[in-house]
């Protein structure tokens, strides 16, 4: 029984090994885990390229746009983008944006951060650019081209899986977003624009897509909280998606005391349409504070929206996530072999963000 035992135990090792030997086969080791300012010269722009510790299989792609006068870093702190990345074992795309004259196109690292805010000031998003001429931001149909070269670039660079292209954006990122929803559909799969709106827009919609949004009902600066349902009705309408209401009218769902979302589910090719509205918010990411510290403290029943977005591209992604199909029933037998079950000590980078109570907090 003991010799059982050891080699069970052998077995649930070399599985945990798994995923990071195939992420070692992997033409993704290019860029080893981490953050890495990318540079497409032949266009004159650069993107960070967020990689995970471990691969899951046929790795989805996520674009994550910044904020009018923020950087990627700055998104990438706000959002907890890298994060998500690393959970889901995905891989992510933080592009930059340009100023007004187009100057910082090959900016480096420090390309849409203040002048007084660098390096490690910059990549741990301290601190906005003024808005003037040389903050950066998307600019709808012009920036186009970069995302094409974008999604290019990661099907000859990296494992992605071209169908599981997915985009999410804050502020000017989430009018971009918007934007795309209507006119990259045959580049990316799913859009979740958060707090930016891009009213009547003109639709292609050729290539079907999915859709969730998010705004504050108080957001101050992009306003969106008096057009993004129309936006998201208008899609529904376009993509021939029904709720499960009478008639096919949407439902609304109270998902905690201040975060309620409006649902089309109904749509071909398993897609959805969804718009959620966070009560009292301003022009921040539901959920999330900013890491300049300059956002109000909120309930702590607002709807984490980054890692709801991820949540609903799951949805597309068919099971490719770190740890699918786990646990085994060969795992499970391994738990159930002794009491307490036996710790684990895999995968150290995930579970170290756990930290039990401290006596003094129990007594």
């Amino acid at each position: 029984m003991a010799l059982e035992l050891m080699a069970l135990i052998a077995r649930i090792v070399a599985m945990a090994g798994t995923a990071a030997a195939l992420q070692h086969r992997s033409p993704c080791l290019r860029y080893p885990p981490g953050v890495h300012v990318v540079p497409l010269p032949e266009i004159q722009r650069q993107f960070l390229l967020s990689v995970p510790v471990e691969f899951a299989r046929e790795v989805p792609l996520v674009l994550g746009f910044h904020g009018f006068s923020d950087s990627p870093w700055y998104f990438n702190a706000f959002s907890d983008f890298s994060k998500h990345i690393n959970r889901y074992g995905w891989l992510g795309i933080l592009p930059f944006g340009l100023d007004e004259h187009g100057t910082n196109g090959l900016g480096g690292v420090n390309a849409c951060c203040p002048d007084d805010c660098l390096d490690d000031c910059c990549t741990k998003g301290l601190h906005l650019r003024q808005k003037n001429e040389t903050a950066c931001r998307w600019s709808n149909a012009k920036d186009m081209s970069f995302i094409e070269e974008i999604v290019k670039w990661a099907g000859e660079n990296t494992c992605i899986d071209q169908s599981k292209v997915f985009a999410t954006g804050f502020s000017n990122g989430g009018v971009f977003t918007n934007y795309l929803a209507c006119h990259a559909g045959h580049l990316i799969r799913a859009f979740a624009p958060i707090s930016g709106d891009n009213p009547a827009l003109d639709c292609d919609v050729s290539h079907p897509i999915s859709y969730v949004s998010i705004c504050g009902t108080a957001d101050d600066e992009a306003m969106c909280q008096y057009s993004f349902e129309d936006t998201a009705e208008s899609l529904s309408k376009l993509h021939n998606c029904a709720g499960a209401g009478p008639a096919g009218a949407p439902v609304t769902f109270q998902r905690s005391a201040t975060t309620s979302c409006k649902v089309w589910d109904a749509c071909p090719q398993q897609n959805f349409v969804e718009v959620c509205r966070t009560e009292g918010l301003s022009h921040d990411i539901s959920g999330h504070l900013r890491p300049d510290s300059t956002s109000y403290l909120r309930p702590g029943s607002d709807l984490d929206f980054a890692e709801y977005a991820f949540q609903k591209f799951s949805l597309l992604a068919n099971g490719s996530m770190l740890f699918w199909g786990e646990p085994t029933d060969e795992q499970l037998r391994y738990k159930e072999s002794q009491w307490p079950p036996p710790p684990h000590q895999d995968h150290i980078y995930l579970r170290n963000s756990y930290q039990a109570p401290s006596a003094s907090t129990l007594s």
